[in-house]
């Protein structure tokens, strides 16, 4: 199974980072992680739904902070970071309206 993790987080995508951003959700487990042309990522359930993350320029956006990193881990990596998942809500993975790309 695999993780993603997001980190250096930001509200406003233009703001320029001379510092560490805002620690993220960590959500899964994922079956697997697609990505597609720089659009979106596709997190593959253990159920064979997906859950998708989409890109703002070079930052995947979740809750209204946009990421400009983030981590893939499996399970045995998560397990020793002790970490804890979020539940995933599409709706808060979707761009505001004037940004949609997909």
């Amino acid at each position: 199974m695999l993780y993603i993790r997001l980190f250096h987080g930001r509200t406003d995508p233009n703001q320029d980072m001379d510092e560490c951003g805002s620690n993220g959700p960590v959500l899964g487990p994922y079956k697997y992680i697609h990505t597609t042309y720089k659009n979106y990522f596709r997190l593959a359930k253990l159920n064979d739904n997906c859950d998708e993350l989409f890109l703002h320029e070079d930052m995947l956006y979740y809750n209204g902070v946009y990421y400009g990193d983030w981590s893939m881990f499996t399970e045995e990596i998560f397990k020793k970071g002790e970490f804890a998942t979020i539940p995933f809500e599409q709706s808060k993975a979707n761009l505001p309206a004037l940004e949609q790309k997909h």
